[in-house]
This record gives C-alpha cells, structure tokens and sequence, in this order.
C-alpha cells in the first residue's frame, strides 16, 4: 500500500528553470500548495489522469534519475554525493549483479545471493533519505525538453500482484545506464529454445535444466539417443563468459558428476561453438593455451555459424546437425529495443551518442555510460568495448563530474553555467581475465600468464572487486565449502 501512494503521489510536472542560475530562464516552475506526498496530492493526480514525482523546487535538493542498476549505474549511485542530490533510481531489479561469478552460480561453486549485491548497500540513501528512492519499473520513453520519462512497473511473473501501471518522474540529471541485451543475430529459435546468463535467474533456469535432464536421464525407459542429448551441454559463443562457462561445466562434469551420477558419467559431454578463434581478444599463447586446457577437459571445440535453433538441436552453417540438452547462448551484446527507439542521435552501432565528458550533445542535463552508450563520431574516438571494468570507470567519472557541477551551483534542472568539468574521460585497459575449468585460468596484464598462479590471481582480484565484505565472506566460504564438499547438486 505505502509502494502504490508513493507511485501515486505528487504531480503537476511542468516545465521548470533554474534554481540559482545566472539570468532569465525559459521554464517556469511553480510548486504545489500541498504536501506531494499527502492524501489529497494522490487524489488530485488521479483526477489529472497520471501519478509521479514532480520537479524538485526551490531549496530542495537536485534530483539524479538513474537508469539501471549494471556496473556503471551502481558504481555511480555508489559515488555519488547525497549531500547535494537526491537519488532515484529506476530499475526492473534491485541489485548488482557481480557478472564475471555468474557462470560459478550455474554448477553450484558459487549460491546466488554470492553476486547479487542490494541496491540498498550500494547506496544507502535509496532506502533512507526522504527523497531518494528505487522504483521497480522500466522507463518506457523521455521528454527532454519537459524534463521527464515515463515508467512502468515490472510486476511479471508474479501471481495475484497488481497490474502494471504508469507513472512520470521529473529529473534534473538523467543518466542512463540501462546496460545492453544478448546478440541473436536474428537467428530464428534462439530467444524460444537457448538460455542467456546474464542474470541470476539465467543462472537460475541453467543450473535448474542441468539437474533436471541429470536426474531425468537416470530413469529407467529412457532410449540411448534421447540419454545423449539430453546430457549434451552446447554453449554458443566463444568469449571470457562462454568459455569460463564450459570451464566451470567441464570441472563441475569431472569433480562431481562422475562421481554422483555414475550411472550417466560416460553420456554427459560439452561442446563449445565459435565462428573465429576462442577469446578472440587475448594474446595468441593464451588463446592456444585455453583450447589445450578445455580440450584436456573434454570440452569438444567446434568452428562454425548457427544458421538456425529448433527445440532439440541446432543446425550450423555447413549443415551440421547438433542436438542438445541445454543450450547457453553467449554470443555478446548489442544495444536494447528501448535504446534503438531513444530520440538521440546513436554512435556507431546503435548505442547513445555521447561526447568525451559522456554527455548526450542534443539533450540537457542527459548523460549515458555503460554498455548502452558510445562515442559520437564527431569526438573521433572508438566505442569502447561493453566490458564491466570500461562500465565501472565510466560510472566513477560521472559521479566525480556530477559531484562538481552541483557544487558549483548547476545541480539543478537547465542550470547549465560555465563550469570548469575537467579532462575528458580517458579509458585506459587494465587486462583481462578467464577461468579455464580445473584450477586454471588466463591473465592477459602487462605480461601473459596462465596456470595455477593465473587462477590464484584471478580468484584474488574478483574476491577484492565483490562490492561488500558480506558478499566477499559469501564468496570466500562458498570456494571454501565447494574446495571441500564438492558442489551442491540440489535442484530446489
């Protein structure tokens, strides 16, 4: 009930100017005579036909709406200064997920709750401060010049909820950091029949299937064929997710299965499809290394292209017929439907067009980081690849930009005054890192490695990059329990 008042409070949103700028503005703003957040506010907006959060007003706090809670929006709201700004982030899920672990949760290494970080420990002030908030909602379309976007609740999936409904949210910074969606490509079946793992509940619906055909495979009446494909892991996509993933199955297959599911042991098998080379963007050694170490693993490596997806196999470009049991589809990003339809011009590849300081040139007070933005052509600069370390950064730039421009008295709506905004953003790549399965991994730093000590390093640099130390103690006991128990096989 409190939720549904606060969706339905306050709202004459109209065209406002600046609070403490220099000079006549050309929005007016005028507040409302009641409180927005009262009984008669909620009435008055349903009489008006919409329910929101109207413009800030005059001594109050300039309002920050972020868009998504990915790697740059987080480390945004992480930084930010509440101080000045108030928060309100909009979102289809309340947490972080810490995504180079994901492929961990799918076997067991890891529990869920281990890389899903709340919003909440990000930023406190979505939960405590009178003016901050996280709405469980997409945002459905912007209005730059009035300084609004629309929303709409996510309520799918749940049972006997309330209907999704809309709702307006006045800015006076909007950043968008709504992140990116799977490439298909547009292979027909490959939305129907393959899996992503890009969430936790992709996690969730692998690990599930995995058991599933384990379990379903064991009983008695079932035909040799049938056996075989239901245990025939294909993972499509050959980059650091793709192949930490058939890693993690192939150690998971020789640590656990065999000696659980002995009576299927000699049925389940993984194949890892790719169309060029396998970590494409690491050094040739360590590439050559990985195929080594996954082909020990028995991990079958099939060059090709995935022409078509039918329910129980896959059809590749040469012909090839591959039936499947469960299918991970891995194949990279590309922007959203909702970023494709956005009224601002678009880098090379369809993502936001941003400037060197991450702003959107066409709108005021509009930035965009993360995987769902990149460089106008005019700057002359590459799109940067749609990587979790280019996201943070982003996101830790933008919150030191915000910081000063609001301490220097444009927090608010069209308050755009000469501000000094510093250097330009500047990504410089740190390296990359990959799990190969079996104790073994890939660092692509100032100098290659892999082996054991590559794995060790790997383990210690995402332990020190999980968000909160409860996370990090989560993390460190499940390698800990897993290292001397195996890995849990419950399909709850």
């Amino acid at each position: 009930m409190a939720a549904s008042s606060l969706l339905r409070s306050l709202s004459r949103i109209s065209r406002r100017g600046c609070v403490g700028g220099a000079g006549p503005s050309p929005f007016h703003h005028s507040r409302l005579p009641y409180s927005p957040f009262s009984t008669a506010a909620a009435d008055a907006v349903e009489r008006r036909g919409f329910a929101g959060l109207g413009p800030t007003a005059k001594g109050e706090k300039a309002r920050v709406v972020v868009l998504g809670t990915g790697w740059a929006g987080s480390r945004l709201m992480k930084d930010i200064d509440t101080t000045g700004y108030e928060v309100v982030c909009v979102s289809p899920r309340n947490h972080m997920v810490f995504t180079p672990l994901l492929a961990s949760t799918c076997v067991g290494t890891l529990e869920f709750r281990s890389v899903a970080e709340p919003l909440a420990r990000i930023q406190p002030a979505v939960s405590k401060s009178p003016g901050s908030y996280f709405l469980l909602a997409r945002c459905t379309a912007v209005d730059p010049d009035a300084h609004t976007i629309d929303c709409e609740t996510v309520t799918e999936g749940e049972k006997d909820t309330l209907k999704p409904w809309k709702f307006k949210v006045a800015y006076d910074k909007l950043v968008f950091a709504c992140g990116a969606e799977a490439s298909t490509f547009g292979i027909r079946g490959v939305t129907d029949h393959a899996i992503f793992l890009r969430e936790v509940h992709h996690a969730q619906e692998i690990r599930r299937k995995l058991l599933l055909n384990l379990m379903l495979s064991d009983v008695p009446g079932i035909s040799e064929e049938e056996k075989r494909r239901l245990l025939h892991c294909v993972v499509v996509g050959g980059g650091p997710t793709g192949v930490e993933f058939s890693g993690e199955l192939s150690d998971f297959i020789i640590r656990d299965v065999k000696q659980r599911y002995s009576h299927v042991k000699d049925y389940i098998h993984v194949t890892l499809i790719e169309a060029n080379e396998i970590l494409s963007s690491f050094d040739v050694r360590l590439r050559q290394y990985a195929t080594n170490q996954l082909t020990k693993s028995g991990v079958r490596l099939v060059r090709g292209i995935v022409k078509d997806v039918q329910p129980n196999k896959l059809i590749l470009d040469n012909g090839e017929e591959i039936p499947y049991g469960l299918l991970v589809w891995s194949t990279g990003v590309g922007p959203s439907s909702f970023v494709k339809s956005l009224p601002f011009p678009k880098s090379p590849g369809g993502r936001i067009g941003v400037d060197e300081w991450l702003r959107v040139p066409s709108a005021r007070d509009v930035f965009a980081i993360g995987d769902c933005s990149g460089f106008l052509e005019s700057t002359g600069k590459d799109v940067l690849p749609a990587l979790a370390q280019v996201a943070e950064r982003q996101g830790k730039y933008l919150a030191h930009l915000l910081n000063h421009v609001m301490k220097a008295g444009g927090g608010h709506a069209n308050c755009e005054i000469d501000v000094d905004l510093g250097p330009a953003f500047v990504y410089k790549h740190l390296g990359s890192m990959a799990t190969v399965g079996r104790y073994k991994a890939l660092v692509d730093l100032r100098q290659s490695k892999a082996g054991f000590v590559s794995w060790f390093i790997w383990r210690s640099a995402y332990l020190t990059r999980v968000v909160s130390w409860r996370n990090r103690f989560y993390v460190a006991i499940n390698w800990l329990t897993t290292l001397l128990f195996g890995r849990d096989i419950s399909r709850i």
